[in-house]
């Protein structure tokens, strides 16, 4: 089979132009008529789906590294890149289950992108802000698809701790970070979980936080915590639900809120915190334990299990193989409060 989709790719792409992909309805037509062949090959060989699908995937891979051998290393762009997002749509509509597959596919991004804003930007923004953001239309029908394909492509990066190298700061050595936590190029380079607080979307973000995201971006930004803080002072007490949310799930991973100012002595910082944000804690947004005091064990027993299973890339499936009650488990899930 893998020479049916050899020579599929190869006909195919020998009839469209070098910008015949740039559009998302170009890529549907090859979409649709990959799907046709996989669900042909499926039947007539008596294979799964998702096994077809695996070897088409792996086949535009090969399909993408050829040409680009052939250019000196240096990837074509064009329909010569686009193909690695039809094998992206190939391995989310029929569920490939391969995770090697998956992270191959993902390095071969990354490769040539050094981002994945094309997966991000739609789930966080919808299908159609990217195009306005980055100048291309993403592949996903809207931002429910577009949510649940980013969770898929997140699992399978999970399970086999996918990591990547990437240079934060010019001035500093590059550093291994997690899929979740790569940069988006176009938005200043902040991480998925910064992109998600400034967007005020707490659904995303408890997805991430979930599957692992840090909750302190490596990405060289200001603390996420205090961002947050600022957003709400600026709201002059008419704070937005979706606002406190986001502080009350980002809340839910850290022991303790460190105070700026340093280096000012610890009395010094406390007065300039309690000046600027004391108001939050007069209208029950902010807990005084959590930044001045200790927090109950129950809570730092959650973070520390939780910064466990993150560094060993577990989260959040290894939490139902814990021996405690299910509400236990749902608690360090993030799933209950």
């Amino acid at each position: 089979m893998e020479y049916i989709f050899d020579c599929f790719f190869e006909d195919t792409f020998l009839k469209i132009k070098r910008s015949g992909l740039h559009d998302r309805h170009s890529r549907r037509d090859v979409i649709d008529h990959l799907n046709a062949v996989i669900g042909g090959c499926s039947d007539g060989q008596n294979v799964r789906p998702d096994e077809v699908a695996r070897l088409a995937v792996l086949s535009a891979i090969k399909y993408h590294r050829e040409n680009k051998q052939e250019n000196g290393e240096i990837c074509l762009m064009g329909k010569y890149h686009n193909i690695l997002y039809i094998a992206l749509r190939i391995c989310w509509e029929w569920g490939v289950r391969d995770s090697a597959v998956v992270n191959v596919l993902l390095e071969e991004i990354y490769s040539c992108e050094k981002t994945f804003e094309r997966l991000f930007l739609g789930a966080l923004f919808g299908p159609n802000a990217p195009h306005f953001i980055a100048g291309w239309r993403s592949d996903f029908r809207d931002q429910d698809e577009n949510t649940r394909a980013l969770v898929y492509f997140i699992d399978h990066a999970t399970t086999l701790g996918l990591e990547f190298q990437v240079t934060v700061n010019k001035f500093e050595p590059s550093k291994m970070i997690k899929f979740i936590d790569v940069p988006i190029e176009s938005c200043g380079k902040s991480s998925p979980l910064r992109v998600a607080l400034q967007a005020t979307a707490p659904d995303l973000l408890m997805i991430l936080l979930r599957y692992g995201a840090d909750p302190a971006p490596p990405d060289g930004g200001s603390c996420p915590v205090i961002a947050l803080l600022d957003k709400l002072m600026e709201k002059e007490r008419r704070y937005t639900y979706q606002l406190v949310s986001c502080l009350q799930i980002l809340l839910r991973n850290i022991t303790t809120i460190e105070m700026p100012y340093k280096p000012h002595v610890y009395l010094e910082r406390k007065n300039r915190f309690m000046e600027k944000y004391g108001v939050l804690f007069l209208d029950n947004i902010l807990n005084m334990d959590q930044v001045f005091g200790v927090m109950p064990l129950k809570h730092l027993c959650r973070c520390r299990i939780r910064d466990l299973l993150r560094e060993n890339s577990q989260l959040p499936g290894a939490i139902e193989t814990l021996r405690i009650p299910r509400k236990l488990q749902r608690y360090i899930d993030l799933m209950e409060e």
